[in-house]
């Protein structure tokens, strides 16, 4: 009986040293799986920084080749408006603008329609009217022999420079925020489009004074 119960005591201890071992395994593999768990967090958040970080730089680069493009426009109508031939810069401009627009939509994979691209161009023109007049009134001065034609071209290059510049920023933005030529809306833009007009006639006069006195120095 004695020898019974040691026996049964013997299996007894050796139970409860394997819970005891079991217990600690258990405790080492949960330490080993949070371990490897905090590893694979900071890594998912260490890749979502880097993922995060290659789109800006996507995005940053996508914004400045859209930013090119107005630049090749803005060259391209300003040049053709020097050139002394009455109400021609304005189909010039009509016609760079819509070539602006279209590579816009291009550029960011917008469906283009050229319909639709005349009637938001010619609202968005019609926001500042008083530049329009003056851009006819330019245009006319071209007939004026000598003098006229030279203050009609100036005047012309810088106006549809400037138009080009603004149309340019309105729809870079829109784009950027996933518009479309569908949902465009003159009335949510034109305080924007008016605003960079201004500012890049400004700018341009700014330039223009520059150069002037750097050339009568």
């Amino acid at each position: 009986m004695l020898n019974k119960l040691k026996t049964i005591f013997r299996v007894k201890n050796r139970h409860n040293e394997l819970s005891q071992q079991s217990n600690l395994d258990d405790a080492s593999d949960k330490g080993e799986v949070d371990h490897q768990a905090e590893l694979i967090d900071g890594l998912s958040e260490k890749l979502l920084d880097v993922e995060i970080q290659l789109q800006a730089a996507r995005l940053q680069g996508k914004h400045v080749s859209a930013q090119n493009i107005v630049k090749t426009h803005m060259v391209a109508g300003s040049s053709l408006a020097l050139l002394p031939v009455p109400l021609f810069d304005i189909v010039v401009l009509a016609g760079t603008q819509m070539n602006l627009l279209r590579a816009l939509s291009l550029h960011h994979e917008v469906d283009f329609d050229e319909q639709k691209s005349k009637v938001l161009l010619a609202s968005l023109l019609s926001a500042s009217l008083p530049v329009i007049a003056v851009l006819g009134l330019s245009s006319a001065t071209k007939v004026v022999p000598g003098i006229g034609s030279v203050g009609g071209g100036i005047s012309m290059s810088v106006l549809t420079s400037a138009l080009i510049y603004s149309t340019g920023q309105v729809f870079i933005s829109h784009f950027e925020q996933g518009g479309t030529l569908k949902n465009f809306k003159v009335s949510d833009w034109k305080s924007h489009f008016l605003d960079r007009l201004k500012e890049k006639k400004e700018s341009l006069r700014r330039k223009d004074v520059n150069l002037s006195h750097s050339g009568g120095v």
